[in-house]
């Protein structure tokens, strides 16, 4: 038998994408037929959609990088905007920059129980931290590397191993809900809040209206008039700051200073292990 994927993901910094395409790849090898859509392509996504629309047995594959501790938002709207599925198979999986992996697989997992999904799965990988591009070291450099990807590879294949003998248990929720109790609790308070990231200006007299910025957006949330402008759709990626080649957009916080932030947070945390896997009736899932 063989077992249908379908794999969703955003990716504005490339891990996530590594990491979707490392599953996609897996998949291949097993013999397994595997979609895979960026839902930064809206003919992609579109496609996605109609797809899943049409067939319920195709297992669902979800990506996304963690912001601010929990699944960005364009990744939600997705999962919220899917049709009730009862008894399809998903598999979360989350990338995120050494500090925190946050709630974001409990997020999406709950999310997809409530559209009638068995959790099949899901995975922790790190990453380079997105913030710190200007660093000589910066946290999770490197990363992923191939012993991360090598997890996100066992996922996938013992995933369709379990799938096509009909073996799959569903996975508990409890079981991505690892954060310590205090931190978790702090988390899942800010799903009750307006999403809200690093502010930023625009430097007019270093901005040239290139628009860079705005084709770098993953979610076409920046228009020019004449110079940025950011709209709702905004998640606070930072690929404007990073990509501008002027340096026009500033960040709030000075990036200097939120490299030391991020740093004490890797260590006060010191998440271990910091790429994981998570199987019903494996160590970590339960």
């Amino acid at each position: 038998m063989t077992t249908r994927f379908a794999i969703a993901y955003i990716s504005p910094n490339g891990a996530t994408g590594q990491v979707a395409a490392a599953i996609a790849d897996e998949l291949g090898n097993t013999g397994a037929a595997a979609t895979i859509a960026d839902l930064s392509n809206a003919s992609e996504t579109r496609s996605l959609r109609r797809a899943l629309q049409s067939d319920d047995e195709t297992v669902l594959v979800v990506g996304s990088p963690v912001y601010a501790n929990v699944a960005v938002p364009p990744v939600m709207a997705f999962i919220d905007e899917l049709p009730q599925s009862p008894g399809r198979w998903a598999v979360p999986f989350a990338t995120y920059g050494i500090a925190c992996s946050g709630i974001a697989l409990w997020q999406m997992a709950r999310a997809l129980t409530g559209k009638g999904c068995r959790i099949a799965g899901a995975a922790k990988i790190a990453a380079l931290h997105s913030m710190m591009w200007r660093s000589e070291q910066p946290e999770g450099e490197g990363r992923p590397d191939a012993d991360d990807l090598s997890q996100a590879r066992l996922l996938a294949r013992t995933l369709h191993a379990r799938l096509s003998s009909g073996t799959t248990s569903p996975l508990e929720l409890s079981a991505l809900d690892y954060q310590p109790p205090e931190l978790a609790a702090r988390f899942k308070q800010q799903l009750d809040h307006p999403w809200s990231g690093i502010a930023r200006t625009v430097d007019d007299d270093l901005c040239d209206e290139c628009g860079e910025c705005a084709q770098s957006c993953p979610v076409d949330a920046i228009t020019l008039d004449p110079t940025p402008v950011f709209g709702e759709a905004c998640f606070h990626c930072c690929n404007c700051i990073r990509l501008c080649p002027n340096e026009a957009i500033v960040p709030e916080i000075a990036l200097s200073d939120l490299e030391t932030m991020i740093r004490t947070r890797v260590r006060s945390i010191d998440e271990q292990p910091r790429s994981q896997i998570f199987l019903a009736g494996e160590p970590g899932g339960h």
